[in-house]
């Protein structure tokens, strides 16, 4: 959960941590919320067929790789090479966790963090007189995520607000009415939509065999040939080029011997 000014933003996410700029929803002040979410399995194909990488996916964070985490690895490794410092809410990757950086101040924030990831989200990032490539971030082979979608209300509502009021009051002191519970309150229910899980698994859709299978099977449909046919037909070349390079060597053999004899009689 993450507050801002003015509303509230918050994510429904399995035990990997994500981020919640990227993935988030906002909710209001002043307003009662119904997130219905859904759990939903996803399983990869590793690569080439697919989009998932075990061994990278060791490499990042072997207790639990997500896309987000392999993103702002790469954001603070970027960071910690050209400002010499890691903001508050990036993790030292683990390669670099021997160099210990220092926390960036609100100057390094702003003159040097901000546009290199300004730059790098604009691909115009250049490090070394090279143009900063995007990262390889695979796909997990195993992930979860919730879908939701929401509904709101006004909180509190005109049934209910002297009971507000008086709870509010009690709990926070006086001074507060109606319109500043609404500025500064709000109400969340978060439940499961139903109670079932969606999984879904990637598989290659077309193998080798069935190449081999369409191949043969159109043979077999516009030539009537099968594989026994194709197997005789193969042996018939091979036979035959093998008994015509007999016969040429048989002939040649013949005009050699002519020649020989032919100058021995003259002779």
């Amino acid at each position: 959960k993450q507050f801002h000014e003015g509303r509230v933003r918050e994510a429904v996410v399995s035990t990997q941590s994500t981020g919640i700029e990227e993935y988030g929803f906002a909710l209001r002040p002043g307003s009662e919320s119904y997130v219905r979410i859904r759990l939903q399995k996803f399983k990869d194909t590793k690569r080439p067929l697919g989009y998932c990488d075990p061994v990278l996916e060791q490499d990042y964070d072997p207790d639990g790789y997500t896309i987000a985490k392999c993103v702002m690895n790469n954001r603070a490794r970027y960071t910690i090479q050209k400002c010499n410092c890691i903001p508050f809410y990036m993790e030292v990757p683990r390669d670099l966790s021997s160099t210990s950086p220092a926390v960036c101040n609100l100057y390094q924030e702003w003159d040097c963090v901000e546009p290199l990831l300004e730059d790098l989200a604009l691909g115009t990032l250049t490090m070394g007189g090279q143009l900063v490539q995007d990262p390889d971030c695979p796909s997990p082979c195993k992930y979860l995520t919730y879908s939701y979608t929401i509904s709101q209300s006004e909180y509190p509502s005109q049934s209910v607000e002297d009971q507000v009021l008086s709870r509010v009051g009690a709990s926070r002191g006086a001074g507060w009415n109606i319109e500043r519970i609404r500025d500064n309150y709000l109400k969340v229910h978060i439940y499961f939509e139903e109670l079932s899980t969606l999984e879904m698994e990637r598989h290659p859709s077309y193998m080798i065999a069935n190449l081999i299978g369409d191949v043969g099977g159109q043979l077999g449909l516009l030539l009537g040939m099968n594989i026994c046919s194709l197997v005789q037909f193969t042996d018939y070349i091979v036979r035959f080029s093998f008994f015509k390079g007999i016969m040429k060597l048989v002939r040649m053999s013949k005009r050699n011997n002519k020649r020989s004899v032919g100058g021995r009689s003259r002779l």
